[in-house]
Formats: C-alpha cells, sequence, structure tokens
C-alpha cells in the first residue's frame, strides 16, 4: 500500500495523508493532486476505480423512498434508533415540514433521519415509520462511536442512490437545534442564483461554519475528549486543513456523490467524519467550503438558549441540545424537557419570521 500526499507547507508545515490506494490509483490522483485538478476531474477517475468498501444495507421496514418528481432541500440528520422523543421534537418544531413550506411555498423540502441498527427498538420503529415516513435505518451499522464517519457515508449513499433528484442537502445530528428559516433563507438564495439555476453543469459546494487550522488533539483525560484523540500514526501534521463544523453544513447533491466515491474508493477512512469529509477530501479534491451565511453564530449546550437567538437574530444558526443525547437538560430552573426548550426558541423563531413577512407586504 501506498499512502498519497499533499504538499502544502505554507498552512501544515508537513505532509498531509489523504488517502489509501494501491500504486496504480495513486498514480491517478497524485497527477490530478498536484496539478490542481477540479472535482469534476477527480470524480472521474474515482468511479473508475476498484470499490473497496460495499455498500451499506437499508432496511425495508424502515425504508423511506424518495418518490418527489423535485427536492430542492433534503434535510437529513442522523439519529439513533433510542432517540423516538428527540426525533419527535424536531418533527414539531425546527423541521416541521408543515410550517417551513408555508414559510417557503417557492422550495420543496424533505426530512429524513438516518438511523443505526438497534434490533430490540424495530417493533417502535415500525410503528414510527408507519406514521411519519421519515427514517432510514442501516442495518448493518452500529451504533458505537468509532462509526462516524460510515454513519455519515451511509447518508451519502442514501442520497446517491435514491434521492439523486434533491438539489441541496442539509447534515446534521439529532442533537443540534437548526434554526431552518435562516437556512431555507440561503437555499432560496442560491436556488436564484443565475450559475445554480444552470442544470447543465455540476455543482461542488458546501457551505457551513469554517474551522480553520484546528489543532489536532493528541491527549485527553475525559471520555468525551478520547473520541477526537488522533495518533501521529493516523495523521502526522499539528493541524487540519479547513473543515466545517458538525453542527451542520449544506451541499449540492453533486458534492455528496463525489464524497461518496471516495469513501468507497479509500481502503482507511479518518476516524472524524468533520475533518474526513470536508476537511482531508474536500481540501484534496478542491471542493470549495464557504461560511453558510455572514458573521454565522452558533452555541453549545451551556451557551443555547432563547437569548442567543434574539440577540444574534440574523446569524444564530445552530446550537448544541445535549451534548450526551439526553430527553432531559437540567438548569438553575430544574429540569426542562428537550421539548419545551425546542418550543420556546421554536416559537420566538416563527413569530419573528411572521413579522418579517407581513412588514414586507406592507
Amino acid at each position: 500500500m501506498i499512502t498519497l500526499y499533499k504538499m502544502n507547507t505554507l498552512t501544515y508545515g508537513n505532509e498531509v495523508s489523504i488517502f489509501t490506494f494501491d500504486e496504480k490509483a495513486v498514480s491517478l490522483l497524485a497527477y490530478l493532486t498536484f496539478n490542481f485538478a477540479t472535482p469534476q476531474a477527480y470524480h472521474k477517475v474515482l468511479r473508475s476505480l476498484p470499490k473497496r468498501r460495499s455498500s451499506f444495507l437499508f432496511n425495508n421496514l424502515t425504508l423511506t423512498q424518495c418518490n418527489e418528481s423535485s427536492l430542492d432541500l433534503l434535510i437529513f440528520i442522523i439519529s439513533k434508533c433510542s432517540h423516538g422523543s428527540i426525533r419527535q421534537s424536531i418533527r414539531r418544531t425546527w423541521a416541521n415540514q408543515h410550517l417551513l413550506q408555508q414559510f417557503f411555498p417557492d422550495l420543496h423540502i424533505k426530512l429524513l433521519f438516518l438511523l443505526d441498527n438497534d434490533p430490540q427498538s424495530t417493533p417502535k420503529l415500525i410503528l414510527e415509520h408507519q406514521f411519519y415516513q421519515d427514517l432510514v435505518q442501516v442495518t448493518n451499522l452500529p451504533e458505537q462511536y468509532d462509526y462516524v464517519t460510515q454513519r455519515e457515508s451511509a447518508l451519502y449513499e442514501f442520497v446517491v442512490s435514491r434521492c439523486q433528484q434533491t438539489r441541496f442537502v442539509f447534515k446534521t445530528d439529532d442533537d443540534i437545534f437548526i434554526n431552518t428559516i435562516l437556512l431555507l433563507s440561503k437555499v432560496r438564495t442560491l436556488m436564484n442564483n443565475v450559475e445554480m439555476k444552470d442544470k447543465t453543469t455540476k455543482k461542488y459546494l458546501m457551505f457551513g461554519f469554517p474551522i480553520e487550522h484546528g489543532l489536532v488533539v493528541r491527549h485527553s483525560a475525559d471520555l468525551v475528549g478520547q473520541r477526537y484523540v488522533i495518533t501521529k500514526d493516523e495523521y502526522s501534521c499539528p493541524r487540519y486543513p479547513t473543515f466545517l463544523s458538525g453542527f451542520g453544513y449544506l451541499m449540492t447533491v453533486e458534492t455528496c456523490s463525489l464524497l461518496f466515491d471516495a469513501y468507497v474508493s479509500d481502503e482507511r477512512p479518518f476516524l472524524l467524519s468533520d475533518v474526513y469529509f470536508t476537511g482531508l477530501l474536500a481540501e484534496m479534491m478542491q471542493i470549495p467550503r464557504m461560511k453558510i451565511i455572514e458573521n454565522v453564530n452558533y452555541r453549545y449546550e451551556s451557551q443555547c438558549n432563547e437569548e442567543f437567538f434574539r440577540e444574534k437574530e440574523n446569524s444564530a444558526l445552530a446550537c448544541a441540545a445535549s451534548n450526551d443525547h439526553f430527553d432531559v437538560k437540567h438548569s438553575k430552573g430544574g429540569d426542562r424537557s428537550l421539548m419545551n426548550d425546542y418550543n420556546r426558541y421554536w416559537t420566538m423563531l416563527s413569530d419573528q419570521y411572521d413579522v418579517l413577512r407581513n412588514d414586507n407586504v406592507k
């Protein structure tokens, strides 16, 4: 095996390990990498390479199809089988399709949840799926944190194989509250862009919260931090290339396809999915990564409250609802359910948008 390297001494001060391929693949990709090839060129080459990873298996009992003739935005949320109450909170608030469609009648929107495999939860999931028709369960996907890259690649495979008619995909996790009013405003702006209206050319774009010069974690004393520990054998540089925060990122369907083709051709994908897909792969394949909105703001759990959305009205896009996927979080006022928190945030955001719409009508 040979590891492909891309030199960028100004930013990283060292060679950057990107891919592990056989010699034939390296010769093709090395030529593209060192000649600053376009994402289109990478896509063409990757599709010619042997697939080193088998397809993911989707449970037909809990499988939602994309039957729409066209979609502008697919909101795809990575969840867990046991998080039924969290999914319900999301459906009733920031991913309420009925309300979002009222706010943005010119956009076609779809919501899906990607789930891991838990046979004990299957009966409940079947009932949930029959009622909401928004679940996609991967049967060969364990729920351990070590498999975050596999979970995200399963999401890409579903999009590529079953939902190619969508223009954009927004990927996030179920412990994040998203200001979908800002998100859909961004999608609407992109849809009205002259270049985006041209469907004859492929668009490779990603939007999110860029993290520049991120330090590689080598040691951590706490259990959560240990998830992000990377050895020098896994990645030798002290810093990562620019990548997008896992709070959520928006991408074109062509980008999903390119990232999935890169994943299935890679024998040893990187452990951290956000760094791998939006940093290492995107950097190598020259995929532009941009701020989803100017002066974008996001907050962690301790700072996730109504004041954040009120003070940062035009830039508050996301906040972490719970670092540990708990349905209840503790505050000075006692235990508050996730649903109550989400309802407060969403009521305030939707009321603000109603006022803005009415003002524009006048």
